[in-house]
């Protein structure tokens, strides 16, 4: 069955780099430049908050309904059965995994170039700086146009409660992603040896 690569990421930290990011946003149609005069914990208290993005996006529902349990078990079996988690805290080795199941060959000139152009590959061969951005995530110089500096909510922060307590189903399906990023490298490894093995069967 065909799956999906897909990165994802706290959904806290998701929220605040969004609060953040269409502060300033003059290009975006969700442009909100009334959020600059806003503390953050105002901003997760407004009666129209965005609420577990992650899972109403998996379910199908529409922002205005609310998710409840069911459609976290439907969103985690969903997750479970058709995508191949990377997580934006571990962008490297998510990256390789999805050139394991994805087929491409790192060992390629083009591949190689392509990965060191996003900052990945040998860090001796990769000359691109980092920059901190997101909350202090490290994202690369090539990354800089999209890069969305703005201050780290430390966890367990009323910040990071305030925004917390708003998406409760997302909160969980995120733990349940973790899980699955760790239980899937067995699986995406063995997938890699079994290719590399029929590389190296005898033709005929």
């Amino acid at each position: 069955k065909a799956r999906f690569v897909s990165l994802f990421r706290h959904p806290v930290g998701r929220a605040v780099s969004m609060f953040y990011y269409l502060q300033t946003a003059t290009w975006e149609k969700t442009y909100r430049p009334e959020w600059k005069d806003m503390s953050i914990i105002e901003w997760a208290n407004l009666p129209n908050a965005e609420e577990d993005y992650m899972v109403h996006k998996l379910v199908g529902k529409s922002f205005g309904e609310k998710v409840d349990e069911t459609d976290l078990i439907v969103a985690k079996e969903l997750v479970r059965q058709r995508f191949i988690v990377g997580l934006m805290d571990e962008m490297e080795e998510s990256v390789r995994r999805f050139n394991i199941v994805l087929g491409v060959d790192e060992s390629k000139e083009r591949s190689q170039q392509c990965m060191k152009e996003f900052g990945f590959g040998p860090k001796e061969e990769n000359n691109i700086s980092a920059v901190e951005s997101d909350g202090g995530e490290k994202s690369n110089a090539t990354d800089k146009k999209n890069s969305n500096k703005h201050p780290k909510v430390e966890e367990f922060s009323p910040e990071f409660e305030a925004i917390a307590s708003r998406n409760p189903m997302d909160m969980l399906l995120y733990q349940y992603i973790l899980r699955l990023f760790d239980e899937q490298k067995e699986i995406v490894d063995s997938y890699f040896s079994e290719e590399e093995a029929e590389h190296l069967l005898p033709a005929g």
